[in-house]
């Protein structure tokens, strides 16, 4: 397959996340020709996976990781961004980018780019250089 049918088959993957939560086993197993195609190994999809803004990563019990599109206020959990003004007013002034990751709940694993997306999302929440500031 060239670059430009690789592309839409993991946009077309992305939307189909929206539709229900599924495991990385699940999304592997799926798509074996799109991944043979891309010469990925099941611990790039899950990287993959971990750096596309917008996905959330929910763990259930037993620890099975699933991947679905994020929404906001969903099953009563907060967003990132409502997270993220959260842990800056806890705080009482403006906090780095940096140690707002590590002040992010247990199993809540975010990129930068994640990170700025979702500042950029909040209607309160501001980036000043390396700086997350609420308003």
């Amino acid at each position: 397959m060239n670059d430009a049918v690789n592309q839409a088959a993991l946009a077309q993957l992305l939307k189909h996340l929206g539709d229900e939560p599924q495991t990385l086993d699940e999304l592997w197993q799926a798509r074996p020709m799109l991944w043979q195609d891309l010469g990925w190994e099941q611990s790039q999809l899950k990287l993959w996976l971990y750096c596309q803004p917008g996905l959330a990563r929910t763990t259930d019990r037993d620890g099975v990781e699933r991947f679905g599109r994020e929404s906001s206020g969903a099953r009563g959990a907060p967003s990132l961004s409502e997270e993220i003004a959260k842990i800056v007013q806890s705080n009482g002034k403006p906090l780095p980018l940096a140690q707002l990751k590590n002040r992010l709940p247990a199993g809540l694993l975010a990129t930068d780019p994640m990170l700025k997306a979702a500042i950029d999302d909040h209607p309160r929440l501001k980036m000043i250089g390396p700086m997350v500031k609420l308003d």
